[in-house]
């Protein structure tokens, strides 16, 4: 429940209000409404009820208005943030208050009315951005200022579009899921209407899976049924396994740079640098320490029974399966999938909320520049296909798609905008039959190990830029550090 009446409070009492400091989320799952205790128990008198506070709203030069809601459930805490993942967007950073912002804090920006004369759809739309993203993303996806965004398209064409900006971009997504829930709350209280459009890219798609199928801790809003469409943007339905799959990345991730580029955690618990073993457990995927990543963790899933591991990188099997290799040691997946509470097995078993239409928009283009591509199975270049398409056989889908595009793309280029702009525009969209389906996914996943195999760039090329020399003749890789 969203306070609209806050202009009658005092924002000085509003900020002063202290938060309690609570576990984040016990591993006891509520999926409609049916408990299931998997690990710790919570406490037993903990409430669901969420007395959210619109603290203030402020102009923005690129949104129409962007409003701090905070939510003062005592489950929310205050993260720890490395220097890699502080809020920098200047106008973000006035809303909050803080580069370091209280979970319980989640900002709602407004892409501003429909132009005049244009007809309003009936139905608002709300935009969950990814992991070291922001709302802002959306506008400008191509992060080069020239503001080509999904949320400008759906406004000129009769949208009222919103976007959230949580407080920490790889937070829990028990805190990104409730977040959701409050932010659909605001915008049906300024709306008047009964449902949203949710759309989720990536990390933020994943919290939107969630939020539909009500999987949920026991503090956590249920469920209200106020979603007129889900639609999945590169999201990790299925759970991903690139940083265990890819350990040369480490190299790359132990650095003392506050670059964001590298807001990632490492799969390595101690790394062989010029011959000594040096301690990274802090920034790994362990929930004791800073616990930087929280929501990576709980992301976590094996496939290498769908995509054998690469023998091109060092130390493959120790890292995915936990022990000493050559120039590292790992504790591997299975151990931070369990310290995750197995969310992704969690999450695939909970089945979405039948009245929910949902559709599920995926790339196979592994070309993102700058970063080591997945190149061990079809993938949009961070995400496998497999795991973007990984939707309950009993789901209401009625649109699904693979585009030529990488996980950025699809929601940069304006195939991927004006695909997802066709389906919130549509008034009513029949159900895909099941056998159709399975029909699309092999098309599409056939199609996407065939990119894979003829298209991936060198790769050794590309592991040279992570700090490996791959030479033909030998067994193992020789590893060099490059300069800088």
């Amino acid at each position: 429940m969203i306070r609209s009446d806050v202009c009658l409070l005092s924002v000085a009492s509003i900020l002063a209000r202290p938060f309690a400091s609570l576990p984040a989320a016990s591993r006891d799952s509520v999926t409609l409404g049916a408990a299931s205790s998997v690990g710790l128990v919570p406490p037993p008198a903990v409430s669901n009820v969420h007395d959210v506070q619109v603290v203030k709203r402020m102009d923005s030069s690129k949104w129409a208005w962007i409003e701090l809601l905070r939510d003062p459930h005592p489950a929310f805490v205050q993260r720890n943030f490395h220097p890699r993942q502080t809020q920098r967007n200047e106008e973000a950073v006035a809303a909050f208050g803080t580069d370091k912002p209280h979970s319980g804090d989640v900002l709602l920006q407004y892409a501003g009315d429909p132009p005049p004369g244009v007809k309003v759809h009936d139905t608002p739309v709300v935009l969950v951005h990814g992991a070291s993203k922001d709302g802002n993303f959306w506008w400008d996806p191509h992060e080069d200022g020239t503001d080509q965004g999904l949320p400008q398209r759906l406004r000129d064409q009769g949208f009222q579009v919103y976007a959230v900006s949580f407080a920490h971009n790889h937070d829990d997504n028990n805190f990104w899921t409730q977040q959701v829930s409050n932010a659909v709350d605001r915008v049906k209280t300024l709306t008047g209407a009964e449902k949203v459009d949710l759309v989720g890219h990536s990390k933020g798609g994943f919290a939107t899976r969630q939020y539909v199928s009500n999987l949920r801790e026991p503090w956590m809003t249920p469920y209200r049924g106020d979603v007129r469409r889900a639609v999945f943007v590169g999201a990790p339905l299925g759970g991903i396994d690139y940083g265990f799959r890819h350990p040369v990345a480490n190299y790359a991730l132990f650095s003392d740079t506050d670059d964001p580029r590298k807001n990632a955690p490492m799969s390595w618990d101690h790394i062989m640098v010029f011959g000594f073993m040096r301690d990274a457990r802090e920034l790994g995927y362990s929930q004791t320490g800073p616990d930087y990543w929280p929501g990576q963790r709980q992301m976590l899933a094996r496939m290498d029974d769908q995509y054998p591991l690469s023998s091109y990188e060092p130390d493959t099997g120790s890292t995915y399966n936990g022990g000493r290799g050559f120039v590292s040691d790992s504790r591997g997946i299975d151990h931070f999938i369990a310290e995750g509470g197995n969310f992704v097995k969690r999450l695939h078993d909970a089945p979405i909320d039948p009245s929910v239409e949902v559709a599920v928009l995926a790339g196979n283009r592994p070309n993102i520049p700058g970063i080591l591509n997945e190149y061990t199975g079809p993938s949009d270049g961070l995400l496998m296909l497999s795991s973007a398409l990984d939707v309950p056989d009993d789901a209401n889908v009625v649109a699904e798609e693979v585009l030529p595009l990488h996980h950025k793309a699809i929601v940069s280029d304006a195939r991927g905008q004006e695909w997802i702009a066709g389906v919130l525009r549509a008034d009513s969209l029949p159900t895909i039959p099941k056998a159709r389906r399975q029909a699309i996914r092999e098309a599409a996943l056939a199609e996407g190990k065939k990119l894979c195999d003829e298209e991936t760039p060198d790769i050794r090329a590309e592991l040279r830029d992570f700090g490996v020399n791959v030479q033909p003749s030998a067994a193992l890789p020789e590893l060099n550090l490059l300069p800088g």
